[in-house]
């Protein structure tokens, strides 16, 4: 069984600080990062294809990694 809670990201309080989609998604790369340097996004609000939460959940922990070698690279 699938629960659906909703379909509309609640990114609103982004707009115009990050780059967002025209639903509200936040758009990130393959490392979870956003356009702001430094900055990294995962799960449901994001630009991932899918949304489930083990694939949330995965993605947080790639954005962690992302976020991590950016870290350290400064």
């Amino acid at each position: 069984m699938f629960i659906q809670i909703g379909l509309v990201p609640n990114t609103e309080w982004l707009k115009g600080s990050m780059e967002l989609t025209k639903f509200g998604e936040i758009v990130v790369g393959p490392r979870g990062e956003t356009s702001v340097p430094g900055v990294f996004a995962a799960g449901d609000c994001t630009t991932v294809p899918f949304k489930q939460i083990i694939i949330a959940a995965g993605d947080g922990a790639k954005a962690a990694l992302g976020a991590f070698d950016h870290l350290i690279r400064q």
